[in-house]
């Protein structure tokens, strides 16, 4: 049972365009879509830029950021832009020059499910119902593979346990866009979740098809500027032949890069007079026509611009272990696309934190791709990752982490670098075939290989739908990619499917097509296996001397503050003293040591298992731990707590004071981060040292079934007045006299000093 869908428009951003707010139970976002007035006519692409922001406060926080304040987009944010995009750009219609801008904002999140396909479905709404020609209604879900049920927009709790993490987008008539990653699902598999996605989202439309009727502005087509007549006939015409003659010449990236220059200066030299102030009409006729005679060419002789034929792979070479001091690389070259991938392996130190509305988190295994100027021959900007970037190591991140091994049986936090240093079509998934050569060369046990192909597809009407005259075409290049109308990417191994991406530039892609590519990409996929497995067939049996050595083991949970100490001065003395890298130690008492000296980590385990079964500090032996044996804290009651650690996990207090002579310590308590405030709090030593105290009072809620004392600051800010059970009473005065009628002996040093303050 889900919530409904709810649309909204006319009270929130009335001057914008289009805006609409988007509920699902208690989550709310609100979309705008804007444009400019003038178009640009200079250009010849559509100016459309996305922005999406997941806002604390719809969660009831806040940024942990310096300045408390929702900054540049995450990651995570970036990916959210790149699916409202893909969708909806193929289906503006073409000509549009305004600068159009989607904006969209997360202002209520209840936990429940993913954003990400309402952030799709609002942002399309808002610019459905403008005037920006959008004339078809999209709509996004999400698909989740549960206990061998599909399950749509399945639940947060549901996803921890799917086997497959699918967003879709599309229309009523046809899949516009799919982003997602599986577990080895099968490729029967795949197309199933799609075509369950696609029922629900025409169900969707319909009713945004409904909304816009009431909602909807009229479109504005005046600006368009139409082709002048005749214009394309001319282009064929004049350049037909010549356009067929550099498709025969087989050539390679900059061959054929220098001979379409050529052309596309050529066409506007003899054409700019008989067509005068029609540059930009007369480029776009010219791409026309190079779409349809490479889709013409593929379709009559079975082969593609550069001579291969339409499933051939490009030539490989595969180069693993090639760089002496990291701990594993590999060299991945295919046609003239190259990547080199380098596999990093380290502690829980270097996992990389992730701050999200839904929670913190922190990621275990990460890849970072990098694509500089140099590898297209070009200079440019280079420095922080550009939404491309991200969006594309995002990709290959996704197929690898399926046929990682479990942190249980491989204790390393692995990080994957993926350099692109020539680029000439499917550099992502250049970085997954790199990748696992990389990972394996390090020694990281995977469970199997995985490679990636993307996939192409040429149409002879880009306007239209695609059909049984649809050539998909196998490892694209970047020409195919430019000229062609879909980039389906997909990775896995022999049996089954880690990630895919769509994208498209016609209006829509058919179940069928779709089929037919994801079988012929698993072709592809057998094939570059085969080729991998020449060269490393399995992982390294052993780890490389340059990787640190870690071990794990646990102590009790209430020693966790002596290991770690006040502000964790006594961890830091541990890692100096003994040459650690790292020393990590979880709420459980789970710690991990990590270092280059086995003999170096036992002697830190001895010495911390001493630390904690010892009373007298550093160094020194002693018995057991002492206990707190002061009076008992009572359940309920209100303590003023003294800060004796912080850690990611909560707080510890020292809530009554432990012997003056020392021989027994105070009584110290856990308040765990979910304790520390009513609302959620990300960052524990951020939030108290915001505070701007040493103590501060804490709820005595009991003590666990582990034997630890919980403590909570939340209960004491909800009920500020403790609640404590009735207590023995102790006896009245009445109660303490003597039962003959005699007076105690309080009565009478009470009357024998009176009587001597008044001889006195």
């Amino acid at each position: 049972d889900q919530d409904p869908i709810i649309f909204e428009n006319g009270k929130v951003g009335r001057q914008a365009a289009g805006a609409v707010v988007l509920s699902r139970g208690e989550t709310v976002l609100f979309s705008t879509a804007a444009r400019d007035d003038k178009p640009k006519e200079e250009i010849d692409f559509l100016p459309l830029s996305v922005e999406h922001q997941e806002r604390f406060s719809s969660v009831g926080t806040t940024s942990g950021s310096y300045n408390r304040r929702d900054g540049r987009p995450a990651e995570h944010e970036i990916l959210t832009c790149r699916l409202i995009d893909r969708p909806l750009r193929p289906l503006i219609t073409s000509g549009w020059r305004h600068e159009t801008q989607l904006l969209s904002w997360v202002l209520s999140y209840d936990g429940i499910r993913s954003c990400d396909p309402l952030a799709i479905t609002a942002s399309a709404t808002a610019l459905y119902i403008s005037d920006v020609p959008l004339c078809k209604p999209v709509a996004a879900v999400m698909v989740g593979f549960v206990d061998g049920e599909y399950v749509v927009n399945p639940t947060n709790e549901q996803m921890e346990k799917s086997r497959l993490n699918l967003t879709i987008a599309g229309t009523q008539d046809a899949v516009l866009m799919i982003e997602g990653a599986a577990d080895f699902l099968t490729e029967a598999e795949m197309v199933t979740a799609v075509k369950l996605g696609h029922d629900t989202i025409k169900t969707i439309c319909e009713a945004i098809q409904a909304f816009g009727k009431v909602a909807g502005k009229e479109k504005m087509f005046d600006t368009i500027a139409s082709p002048p007549e005749g214009l394309q006939d001319r282009v064929d015409a004049l350049f037909s032949d010549r356009v067929d003659q550099m498709y025969a010449i087989n050539g390679n990236k900059d061959q054929m890069g220098s001979v379409m220059s050529t052309l596309s200066k050529a066409v506007v030299t003899e054409l700019d007079q008989e067509f005068p102030e029609q540059k930009v009409a007369i480029k776009t006729a010219f791409k026309d026509l190079l779409c349809r005679r490479m889709f013409i060419k593929a379709k009559e002789t079975g082969l593609r611009c550069d001579g291969r034929q339409l499933t051939e792979i490009r030539r490989l070479d595969m180069e693993a272990g090639f760089l002496p001091r990291v701990h594993g690389s590999a060299l991945f070259t295919r046609g003239e696309t190259q990547a080199i991938a380098t596999a990093t392996l380290g502690d829980s130190a270097m996992k990389q934190r992730i701050e999200r509305i839904d929670g913190n988190d922190m990621k275990r295994f990460y890849l970072q791709y990098t694509f500089p100027p140099s590898c297209v021959g070009e200079t440019g900007r280079v420095g922080m990752p550009g939404r491309r970037e991200v969006g594309h190591g995002n990709l290959a991140e996704r197929a690898l982490i399926p046929t990682l091994p479990d942190e249980s049986e491989f204790p390393y936090t692995i990080r994957v670098e993926s350099l692109i240093t020539e680029s000439n079509g499917s550099s992502s998934m250049a970085s997954v075939c790199g990748g696992t050569l990389s990972l394996m060369d390090a020694g990281v046990p995977i469970k199997k290989p995985v490679a990636g192909i993307a996939m192409g597809m040429l149409l002879g009407d880009k306007g239209s739908v695609s059909d049984d005259n649809a050539v998909i075409l196998s490892d694209i290049l970047g020409t195919e990619d430019a000229l062609g109308t879909m980039d389906f990417k997909v990775a896995g191994d022999r049996d089954g499917i880690t990630t895919f991406q769509l994208d498209i530039k016609c209006e829509g892609l058919t179940l069928e097509t779709m089929e037919k590519a994801l079988q012929q990409a698993k072709e592809g996929r057998l094939h570059l296996l085969d080729e991998m497995d020449k060269v490393l067939s399995k992982p390294r049996p052993e780890l490389p001397s340059t990787v640190p050595k870690i071990r794990l083991f646990s102590i009790l949970p209430e020693s966790i503050g002596k290991v770690i100490g006040p502000g964790g001065k006594q961890i830091r003395a541990l890692i100096e003293d003994f040459g650690l890298s790292n020393m990590d130690v979880d709420d459980d008492g789970n710690i991990q040591i990590s270092g280059f000296d086995t003999e170096v980590l036992e002697k830190t385990e001895a010495f911390v298992r001493e630390l904690v079964s010892s009373d007298r500090g550093r160094g020194k032996s002693g018995g057991d731990r002492p206990k707190y044996e002061g009076p008992p804290a009572v359940v309920g009651k209100t303590y003023n707590g003294k800060i004796t650690g912080i850690h990611n996990f909560g707080a510890f207090l020292e809530i009554l004071p432990g012997a003056e002579d020392g021989s027994y310590p105070g009584l110290e308590g856990l308040c765990h981060v979910s304790e520390l405030h009513t609302e959620r709090v990300r960052n524990p030593e951020g939030f108290i040292r915001s505070m701007g105290v040493e103590e501060f009072k804490v709820r005595f809620l009991g003590i666990n079934e582990k034997g630890r004392v919980q403590l909570s600051r939340k209960d004491v800010l909800l009920n500020p007045i403790d609640k404590i059970e009735e207590q023995p009473k102790e006896e009245s005065a009445e109660e303490k006299a003597p039962k003959d009628g005699g007076m105690s002996d309080d009565e009478i040093d009470i009357i024998a000093k009176a009587i001597e303050g008044l001889s006195e």
